[in-house]
């Protein structure tokens, strides 16, 4: 809640000042003028590397990357069902947890988050929950952020994180009904105080045919992965799908602010309209008769926020596929505001092909090079393709 007493206090005392009483509007902050301080390649200083085809770690699916204030970095393998620390000097260190269901073990893990005390959190996609261990991987607990088993439906977690005492995980529940009326609950789940009380944000119904036999793409859209957690429980997030547009809410869904670019979709092939599917197929079914799907893509892909300067880098399909000769990204920053500072493209396209970007503070960029390193994901990978080991490399931003 807001500190309103001071406010209510003064409004009774000086009973002519009105202004307090009138509500405020979310200031929306949309730029047509491009970049402020235009364009600013970052310049990077390779630290180390695991990985790769010579390396001696093998990798399954990197799906998360954190590092620890001590600079240790910690890498989670949602193949291998587990998590590899890195030490700050590129040395590998040890490997946490394995794939099971007992204490600590873990299933499906889809993100990691660092808990006050040296506790490690791993959270799970189905069932959804969180499972926490020390920092060597002695299990602690478990929480279900999205909901215990036992109440029923089928709670599923596509993300979370921590910072400044509120988590916030992005789930959802299936509640099957009649063919017509079946539908996807999808929310995020924010806790202000501890691990095991949530309140639900941002929800919205998704339609879902339990036969598989039709499927709007644009019906089914939510925020899934492509949202960010900053300070004092400040969610950003591109709740529109067709316009580029960042959402602030506070922890309890408040809108606070508004701010993107206008931009033109982009357009996809047939190729790529082939590739899309939903995110919750309950019966596999193949046949894409009555499916409908987008011609372009969504406007915003990624939301990450700088915690070492308070600045919000955003990722656009155009960004991430439609680049230049050399440059495997390029995002657009925004500072705390909402001003379009600067466009920043990541000068690494000469390396590599496919790779995945992490801020991982202290002024570091970890990125994941490889096939299937992609942040939503290649489980579709062609069978002619050529897979390319993956490998992870650290640098520093100058």
């Amino acid at each position: 809640m807001r500190p309103l007493t001071l406010l209510v206090l003064a409004a009774l005392l000086i009973p002519t000042v009105t202004l307090a009483t009138v509500p405020t509007t979310p200031r929306h902050r949309i730029d047509d003028d491009g970049p402020a301080q235009g364009v600013q390649p970052l310049d990077l200083r390779e630290l180390w590397r695991v990985g790769g085809e010579d390396g001696d770690l093998i990798f399954g699916r990197i799906v998360d990357v954190e590092r620890h204030d001590d600079g240790c970095v910690y890498i989670l393998d949602n193949q291998l069902c587990q998590v590899v620390v890195i030490s700050p000097d590129g040395e590998h260190l040890r490997d946490l947890s394995r794939s099971g269901e007992g204490p600590g073990e873990l299933r499906q893990p889809m993100g990691l988050i660092f808990l006050p005390d040296g506790v490690l959190g791993v959270g799970m996609g189905y069932p959804g929950k969180v499972v926490t261990m020390t920092l060597d991987g002695t299990p602690l607990g478990t929480h279900y952020p999205i909901g215990e088993p036992a109440e029923g439906n089928v709670g599923i977690m596509i993300n979370v994180q921590y910072a400044d005492g509120v988590l916030v995980a992005s789930g959802g529940r299936i509640v099957f009904q009649a063919q017509t009326d079946s539908y996807t609950s999808r929310f995020l789940s924010v806790s202000t105080g501890g691990l095991d009380t949530y309140e639900r944000v941002l929800e919205r119904a998704t339609p879902i045919d339990p036969t598989g036999r039709t499927f709007d793409e644009a019906a089914d859209y939510y925020i899934d992965r492509s949202w960010a957690l900053g300070p004092g429980g400040k969610i950003y997030a591109p709740l529109s799908r067709d316009r580029y547009e960042i959402s602030v809410t506070d922890a309890s869904g408040e809108l606070l602010q508004v701010f993107g670019r206008k931009v033109h979709p982009r357009r996809r092939d047939q190729d790529e309209k082939d590739e899309v599917g939903p995110l919750i197929n309950v019966s596999n079914e193949e046949d894409r008769t009555h499916w409908t799907i987008a011609d372009h893509d969504e406007s915003v892909t990624r939301v990450l926020y700088n915690h070492d300067d308070d600045t919000i880098w955003v990722l656009t399909p155009n960004g991430s596929n439609d680049q230049p000769d050399g440059v495997l990204e390029s995002w657009d920053v925004f500072d705390a505001d909402g001003e379009y500072q600067r466009q920043v493209p990541i000068a690494l396209g000469h390396e590599m092909r496919d790779g995945t970007c992490y801020l991982v503070g202290g002024r570091r960029l970890v990125v994941v090079k490889g096939t299937g390193s992609s942040f939503h994901g290649s489980e579709d990978l062609d069978q002619d393709e050529e897979v390319e080991a993956l490998e992870v490399i650290c640098y520093e931003m100058r």
